[in-house]
């Protein structure tokens, strides 16, 4: 008996026209990752880094008493994960593009390194993978937040600054009144 009022059969988990994808992992080695998710997982992997070495440079600087030998080394270990997170990310994000690995050499000659941020990746599957799926509200706060960050702290600094100044200017105009000699100052009777 066909009932018009049952709920449908259909299996709506499939997507339409038979389009492969997956959900891209951060720290994955291989796969697609599309622009916006080039620019949240640089960033996001890169600042944990800068974190990890903040706090270990603190350390190392409470140890060592200040040494620089101490600091150079730390800026080597520091160098070399941002360098190879780099080229893994720029490996992903070419390969989106259909293209192989070794363009993503393509990231130490300056204003051409700007065709990974700008250049759609290819669509469906291609050889290195299916396509990434849609970015999430998190993936582009994750992304844009950091330049949110910059316009924030450079409009609190417009504001901070002047106030400084301002305040610097009557702390020293007061200590020069109060470091004058005795006989200048007038005294109220």
């Amino acid at each position: 008996m066909n009932n018009p009022y049952n709920a449908p059969a259909a299996d709506m988990s499939v997507q339409g026209n038979n389009v492969d994808t997956y959900q891209p992992q951060v720290f994955a080695m291989k796969g697609r990752i599309g622009r916006v998710r080039y620019i949240a997982y640089s960033m996001g992997v890169s600042m944990a880094i800068y974190f990890a070495a903040a706090i270990f440079g603190g350390i190392l600087m409470a140890l060592t008493g200040g040494k620089q030998g101490a600091l150079i080394a730390l800026g080597f270990l520091v160098i070399i994960p941002l360098i190879a997170v780099s080229f893994i990310m720029a490996i992903r994000r070419v390969n989106d593009m259909g293209q192989s690995g070794w363009m993503s050499l393509i990231i130490v000659v300056p204003l051409l390194n700007l065709w990974l941020l700008f250049a759609p990746g290819t669509p469906g599957t291609n050889e290195y993978g299916p396509a990434p799926v849609k970015n999430s509200t998190g993936v582009i706060l994750a992304a844009f937040s950091p330049f949110l960050f910059a316009v924030v702290i450079g409009i609190l600094a417009a504001i901070a600054i002047p106030a400084y100044q301002a305040y610097t200017n009557k702390a020293r105009a007061a200590l020069e009144q109060s470091a004058a000699p005795a006989e200048t100052q007038a005294v109220p009777e």
